[in-house]
């Protein structure tokens, strides 16, 4: 499929409309150049799974794990009404951007996080683990974001 955003607001929208089709235990690949709005789409995942923290990248710190509260807002401050998915209960954002390669993942304690049943990993930068996630048998989905202008974005996944 196929999803056009044209603007970073529309964006974190379409990654609000992602999370209300996650179920708990998948690890989501998110691939694209370097501003890309990798970051941008995790903060709508993270607004609409109902995490209050301010999401930004991992790149400098690799991994950021944020707990899943009962209600949400959306990015900007609105209240909104976004049923929370009560199984899920943590999301996990990486940034492999660096060239983390399993071993590097595992030392972070990041592997310890994949295919749990009540957690979302979101990895930046994570298309060398699709084979990974398939040998566990992880649900695993993958993201390509192409940056088509400054403001407008294509998601395939």
């Amino acid at each position: 499929m196929k999803v056009i955003t044209n603007s970073p607001k529309e964006t974190i929208s379409f990654g609000k409309k992602i999370a209300k089709s996650l179920k708990g235990g998948e690890v989501v690949l998110l691939m694209g150049d370097l501003g890309a709005g990798k970051t941008t789409f995790v903060k709508g995942v993270a607004a609409g799974l109902g995490v209050k923290n301010t999401i930004t990248s991992p790149t400098f710190v690799l991994m950021k794990v944020y707990k899943i509260s009962a209600s949400a807002k959306s990015y900007g401050g609105q209240s909104e009404n976004i049923k929370i998915k009560k199984n899920i209960k943590v999301l996990v954002h990486i940034d492999a951007y660096r060239g983390l390669d399993l071993n590097d993942l595992e030392n972070i304690g990041a592997l310890e996080y994949f295919g749990e049943h009540d957690t979302i990993c979101l990895v930046e930068w994570g298309g060398a683990l699709l084979d990974y996630c398939r040998k566990k048998g992880i649900r695993c989905k993958k993201i390509l974001i192409n940056n088509i202008n400054q403001k407008t974005r294509e998601f395939i996944y």
